[in-house]
């Protein structure tokens, strides 16, 4: 770690004296001035209000007239079954925002939703806050009419009394059923943990009766009253009659296929969803005895297929999670995409595209590629084409994903995808890397352009990772300590000898950040500031990092650091945090602080230029993050999602964007630390992105340059 003890005195004395002769620039957030500005998005078929695609499409059951239910773990707005048609919003389930849930299935008259909710008798908690018992649930299936309102029943369970309850625990998703069938007068229960299936009358939501099942998963039910069933794990398919005796009919999976959505044709053959690495809907001709692959649906290897994997089309499909049919025999699909995205389409019975839905982005911001002029935009996961000045939501059209399982297994978007939500896009000897930070900052993830993916290329990492869910960890990392890897053979995994140790902020810290020249920043709370230099590009064209660091010490007027953002091309750093005289009283965390200072020089000799303090009231009002470009400073507060736009030069605040009519006015809280992007257009505007997973997209910002005409 590199130390100048000199520079380190002449820094602490510059930041700690005076104001320079100029004058106190703070700021307090009075909205001072009018910005020309309008509000458009990225990521989602719909702006909001009543009509927005869900986040996380994982079940899908369709109607006779088309009406598709899809149903979810979580959507942050409360859609987690959503009801759609003709390529359009229809309705949603009232009070499914709980626990969440795994399964859907519907009749003409009621849809049935398997999840979890908390029992009614445990305490409270704010909204937003975590749960700091170990809460007791239930686990079951609830019934709601299709126009979304509860359907209660006599020995109904929860205070909606429309709940048929098969477990009561302590919180744990594994015990929540995993797949719904019905035929309109039974309702075929997977209680998968219990190794059962469970038949109920679908009007009085009364026992029929129930049989033993292997660990019984997706269910579809054929003309003829069998059974069909996807154990846990996809790899085959079972077949049992309506009361559960097994029949000598296996549909023959590929041996790469993962079957995860089971549906009958109106024709009574069987479509399978297969997330291997076919990604298609296989159909099989089902007989007595027999079953026989007869034909797929989906272009084979769907959107990670060649000549350009990642690609977006109507018939490549991406993580397809569930397929069903109208009566007119249209088949739909829907796809779970990384990140939380949905994507429903609804084809001909030859397989034409006849509308497609899409709500792609969850925890996840937006920014431009380097020399686009804001054209070309990434997230965490996607690439869009993006037109800034079309109508509000017709501008941005998805390209397709930066991330392909198959190819990059190690992917951390796939293992640690909260840890890498936060994009920045930079261009490094001329090629383009997609930079990621997270709601935590322990993890800074490097990705190198390959065609229309971004592969996994440095790693700088606090301590070991790991991910429980996917029981993944890379292979060879060191057992403690900070580490740098990088792809050293080029085929984007973790190999034991491409680690190499650094020094750096240990414990908690919040402030993380990649530079336009590549130089990677990062803060501790109390303990400085380091910089790992970007020494140009290998063979394989990852970012090189000399791993010893320089080291700069607590700058004053901070007692709390909490983000850092540093221009090389001007010499000047950007810190936020809290100070002595202006704390965050109300015990908040991850936010940026209460105060921002910019320093001039600050390789040479740093000079505090001025200072910002961005408003706070505890609990109720903080800044989350910010961001400069060109001559603006953009700063986001966390529950109002409002922007403060501020010229970099003084500090003066110039106004505030609020979501605009075109997105109903409303926004979700901003959930993460490098929440909001922003890039200078050619012609002096500015586009402004902001976290919006309230309505499963990006929130976009058209920003008239607010000093034009003005001889500054």
């Amino acid at each position: 770690m590199r130390t100048n003890r000199q520079f380190h005195i002449v820094l602490i004395a510059s930041l700690g004296a005076l104001i320079p002769p100029w004058g106190d620039a703070r700021s307090r957030g009075e909205d001072v001035g009018r910005l020309k500005y309008t509000t458009t998005w990225i990521g989602n078929t719909f702006g909001g209000g009543s009509s927005w695609v869900q986040n996380f499409a994982e079940d899908l059951s369709v109607l006779p007239d088309g009406t598709c239910v899809v149903g979810s773990f979580w959507d942050e707005a409360g859609r987690e079954v959503g009801l759609y048609k003709d390529g359009r919003v229809i309705a949603k389930l009232d009070h499914t925002h709980m626990r969440g849930g795994k399964a859907v299935t519907a009749t003409m008259k009621y849809v049935f939703y398997a999840h979890t909710s908390v029992r009614e008798d445990q305490p409270e908690v704010k909204a937003g806050e975590a749960r700091r018992d170990k809460p007791i649930c239930v686990f079951g299936v609830s019934r709601w009419t299709l126009d979304g309102r509860v359907a209660p029943f006599e020995g109904g369970a929860t205070q909606h009394k429309n709940m048929v309850v098969f477990n009561e625990a302590l919180d744990n998703h594994d015990l929540i059923p995993r797949g719904l069938a019905t035929d309109g007068e039974l309702l075929y229960v997977a209680d998968t943990t219990a190794n059962r299936v469970r038949v109920l009358d679908t009007n009085t939501m009364k026992r029929v009766r129930d049989f033993p099942a292997d660990k019984p998963e997706r269910l579809a039910l054929d003309k003829a009253g069998n059974v069909w069933m996807i154990p846990t794990g996809g790899r085959r398919i079972v077949s049992l009659t309506a009361d559960g005796k097994p029949r000598a009919v296996n549909p023959p999976l590929p041996g790469s296929s993962i079957a995860a959505g089971l549906t009958i044709s109106p024709n009574d053959r069987l479509f399978v969803v297969d997330q291997g690495p076919r990604q298609q809907v296989l159909v099989f001709e089902i007989g007595p005895t027999s079953a026989k692959l007869i034909d797929t649906v989906g272009e084979e290897g769907g959107m990670f297929a060649g000549p350009h994997p990642g690609r977006a089309g109507p018939t490549r499909l991406a993580m397809p999670t569930g397929a069903g049919f109208d009566a007119a025999g249209n088949l739909y699909v829907t796809c779970n995409v990384p990140h939380g995205g949905t994507v429903i389409r609804a084809f001909t019975p030859g397989n034409k595209l006849i509308w497609e839905l899409l709500g792609l982005e969850f925890i996840s911001v937006a920014d431009a590629i380097p020399g686009s002029d804001g054209r070309e935009v990434l997230t965490a996961c996607n690439r869009y084409t993006f037109d800034p000045s079309a109508a509000a939501g017709r501008g941005w059209r998805w390209d397709g994903l930066t991330f392909n399982p198959f190819l990059s297994p190690d992917d951390l978007r796939q293992h640690l995808p909260v840890l890498q939500c936060a994009t920045s896009a930079r261009l490094l000897g001329g090629k383009v890397y997609l930079c990621q930070r997270g709601m935590w900052q322990g993890v800074l993830g490097i990705y190198r352009q390959d065609g229309d993916l971004f592969r996994p290329s440095v790693v700088l990492s606090q301590a070991p990772l790991s991910a429980e869910k996917s029981n993944w960890k890379p292979k060879g990392q060191p057992d403690k300590g900070r580490w740098f890897w990088r792809d050293l053979n080029g085929n984007s995994r973790f190999d034991p000898d491409e680690y190499t140790p650094t020094e750096g902020p240990t414990g908690e810290f919040w402030a993380s950040n990649v530079d336009s020249r590549g130089d990677i920043w990062q803060a501790g709370r109390d303990t400085g500031i380091w910089r790992w230099r970007f020494t140009g590009l290998d063979q394989h064209d990852n970012p090189r990092y000399d791993p010893k660091a320089d080291h700069w010490p607590m700058p004053l007027p901070f007692t709390d650091l909490l983000r850092t953002e540093y221009d090389p091309e001007t010499d000047t750093m950007l810190l936020s945090g809290q100070t002595q005289d202006r704390p965050i009283s109300g015990g908040e965390w991850g936010t940026a602080g209460t105060v921002a200072v910019l320093i001039d020089s600050w390789t040479k000799k740093p000079t505090r230029r001025y200072q910002i303090d961005f408003p706070y009231k505890a609990e109720t009002q903080l800044t989350e993050s910010f961001h400069a470009a060109g001559e603006l400073l953009f700063a986001v507060d966390c529950k109002r999602a409002h922007v403060s736009v501020h010229d970099k030069k003084s500090g003066s605040l110039l106004g505030t964007m609020k979501p605009g009519p075109e997105v109903f006015g409303e926004s979700g809280w901003i959930d993460f630390r490098d929440a909001i992007r922003a890039t200078r257009l050619t012609d002096g505007s500015y586009l402004v992105f902001v976290e919006e997973d309230f309505k499963a997209k990006v929130m976009v910002y058209h920003l008239e340059d607010p000093f034009r005409g003005d001889a500054r």
